[in-house]
């Protein structure tokens, strides 16, 4: 895959993965990261970040930077789940309709990430 089409899988890449609402990265910091794997600037950065939002990911831009925003889970969620598998004491109490929401959710996740089915 040419450079140019691997830019815009990086930059969603990151910003799936280490950004959300508390921690936006602005285009120099994303530039940062990818350089060290792939040649960038930070209006190519910017334009493939309009370019991800003209596609319809929902990214954020604040002026602390961008992030991508709409995730499945939240923290607590996930704090919840972890501690579960764990077989720690939870961190928080649901209600039944909260977890069955929250299953509800997961499901699909796994399923397709594992192909696992009920």
């Amino acid at each position: 895959m040419s450079g140019k089409k691997s830019l815009i899988l990086y930059v969603l890449k990151i910003l799936e993965t280490e950004t959300d609402e508390r921690h936006p990265m602005t285009q120099t910091e994303l530039t940062s990261v990818i350089a060290s794997a792939l040649p960038c600037d930070r209006k190519t950065v910017g334009r493939n970040i309009n370019a991800l939002i003209g596609m319809g990911y929902p990214i954020v831009k604040t002026t602390r930077g961008c992030y991508l925003s709409g995730r499945k889970f939240d923290s607590d969620e996930i704090k919840y789940v972890l501690a579960a598998v764990r077989g720690e004491e939870l961190p928080a109490e649901m209600s039944p309709e909260e977890r069955a929401a929250l299953a509800d959710r997961l499901r699909p996740v796994l399923n397709r990430l594992y192909r696992t089915y009920e």
